[in-house]
């Protein structure tokens, strides 16, 4: 084997090692920011859950795994009937 074959043989095998930790870098870096909006929408909703609003959840079976939230402020949970 030449030298140009052993240095196109290293950069290669480098390149894809760090390709590979690129996009695991990144897959995390997503994951994180998808949790952290799934945490503030929820944190909102709680707030305004304890300001007097009111939550009304509806939820599936394990197959099709659907959670719907809806939030009713104040005034609206009012004119339904309260809490």
């Amino acid at each position: 084997m030449d030298s140009a074959t052993v240095v196109v043989t290293i950069v290669s095998i480098g390149t894809a090692k760090g390709c590979g930790l690129l996009a695991l870098w990144l897959r995390l870096r997503w994951r994180a920011q998808q949790e952290l909006a799934r945490q503030r929408c929820l944190a909102g909703a709680l707030g305004a859950a304890a300001a007097g609003g009111r939550l009304e959840f509806e939820t599936s079976g394990a197959d099709g795994h659907r959670l719907r939230m809806r939030l009713l402020p104040a005034l609206a949970a009012e004119g339904r009937g309260g809490i």
